[in-house]
């Protein structure tokens, strides 16, 4: 009888722990927000930040071309094609559980800087942070100098992050957002790629003109 009752003892527990360990591995799938993409929203401020504008804090970044991004970039000629002109997606995050993309940062060489004037300024919010940067809608983008030692070449690039999240979030809260992954995704590859004179922000880029900007 004791026997019988402990191997109903052991049986329960069995199950009990595989159950708890499915509905754990139900809670965990995905991959955290300081985790993606190499890990460049490990600081918790620009995690924090990406959670808000994906309305979510796990995902999944199959997709991500982040040695394309970079080899692309290394191989740039000062020209760009047409098939050049939306980038590679050198990350791209998706719900942990599948689906569309929730925010995507394309990169790409650039010939030129698109800056502020009058009219943009009427539209979108302008950061301090590399040679240009600007937040409008649910895109951001910047543009910032790249002096490469390996190869050796002088290249402008372009760092484009796309929201397709819809979550209800303050238009000046998702510009700043917004700007503060697309910087840190900038820094990211510009140190991948050992660029200098990037002018980019080491912390969170301020708003200096435009919709947002100081009035």
């Amino acid at each position: 009888m004791l026997r019988r009752f402990n191997v109903a003892t052991v049986g329960i527990a069995l199950l009990c722990l595989i159950t708890a360990c499915s509905a754990d591995a139900g809670d965990d799938s995905g991959i955290r927000a300081g985790e993606a993409c190499g890990r460049l929203a490990h600081d918790p401020s620009v995690e924090s930040a990406l959670t808000k504008i994906a309305g979510t804090d796990r995902f999944s970044d199959h997709g991500s071309e982040p040695k394309e991004a970079l080899a692309t970039l290394r191989a740039s000629d000062g020209e760009v094609g047409a098939f050049e002109t939306m980038g590679v997606p050198g990350c791209l995050l998706r719900p942990a559980e599948g689906g569309g993309q929730l925010v995507t940062v394309y990169f790409r060489e650039a010939v030129v800087i698109l800056k502020a004037n009058a009219e943009s300024e009427k539209t979108s919010t302008y950061y301090r942070t590399g040679a240009s940067a600007a937040s409008e809608g649910r895109v951001s983008s910047i543009y910032f100098h790249c002096r490469m030692t390996k190869p050796k070449k002088d290249i402008i690039v372009n760092a484009r992050l796309e929201r397709e999240s819809k979550v209800k979030i303050s238009g000046k809260e998702a510009a700043d957002n917004q700007m503060l992954v697309a910087n840190a995704a900038a820094q990211d590859v510009a140190q991948q790629l050992g660029c200098q004179g990037t002018n980019l922000s080491k912390g969170a880029p301020e708003a200096i003109s435009g919709v947002y900007g100081p009035h």
